[in-house]
């Protein structure tokens, strides 16, 4: 049985899920290969214009798998995290949208996979933990980089010392998720999230998404980006559509530059 596997619930949108329900999704070496696999091919497909990425079975995902975490030697590990950092580092770089939708628990690694989105959907019932020290581990999935962005470095720091489950009331009280919605609801609030985002400039959207993931940085550092980006969508197909649209009083229909509508 595949561990990761991908669906088409609405035109344009991948849902990609982790699948293994004996271990709550935890991200065992067999699932996190097929988990990148489900991404590099979503992300590679042009009719693919956004990403929801989930749980199945009710659980987003248990976290690293402790039961193959006690006989390693530190070259295991060191190569361990390498290969997970290929597939953070795919998310990170992505030029779709992508959002998680969280049901059940997101914990340790899964919380850091969760934060790799670019929004969060949150079911009321579901809670997202970092228990590293519990454990004697350090936090891990990039969550050093991506926690503090979300929340703020006193509340990144406090998360971590207290080995913190946040339950969905705090978690969007901190800004640590966008969206909480009732249980039963969380897939088509995804949805409609990915939705959304699918539907904006497409060129505009990736080339923001990678100047906010260089905040902070100096005025001039700022400016000098901006002007790279927007010359380039001073010329794009999106901006003529959106200049158009504006000018005739209708909502714009972004495409690609070879017509295919976005």
């Amino acid at each position: 049985m595949a561990l990761a596997r991908s669906e088409r619930p609405a035109p344009g949108i991948a849902r990609i899920l982790l699948d293994d329900p004996a271990k709550r999704n935890a991200l065992s070496a067999a699932l996190r290969q097929a988990l990148s696999v489900e991404i590099e091919a979503a992300l590679a497909d042009p009719a693919v214009r956004a990403i929801v990425l989930t749980g199945a079975n009710g659980a987003f995902c248990a976290g690293g798998d402790l039961s193959s975490m006690g006989t390693m030697t530190a070259e295991v590990a060191r190569a361990r995290m390498k290969a997970s950092h290929r597939m953070l580092r795919m998310l990170a770089a992505a030029e779709k949208p992508i959002v998680a939708a969280i049901e059940g628990p997101a914990m340790g690694g899964g919380a850091g996979l969760a934060l790799f989105a670019d929004a969060i959907v949150m079911g009321e019932g579901a809670m997202i933990g970092f228990p590293y020290f519990k454990v004697g581990l350090v936090p891990d999935y990039g969550l050093f980089h991506t926690l503090p962005r979300r929340v703020g470095a006193g509340h990144a720091a406090r998360l971590f010392n207290t080995a913190a489950v946040v339950k969905s009331a705090e978690a969007l009280a901190i800004g640590l998720v966008d969206r909480v919605v009732p249980d039963g609801e969380v897939q088509a609030a995804a949805l409609a999230q990915a939705g959304l985002l699918a539907n904006l400039p497409a060129a505009a959207w990736a080339m923001t998404k990678q100047q906010m993931a260089q905040m902070p940085t100096s005025l001039e550092a700022a400016l000098e980006m901006e002007a790279l980006a927007q010359t380039v969508a001073f010329g794009s197909a999106d901006h003529a559509e959106g200049r158009s649209a504006f000018f005739e009083k209708r909502k714009p229909v972004f495409r690609a530059d070879d017509g295919a509508e976005r």
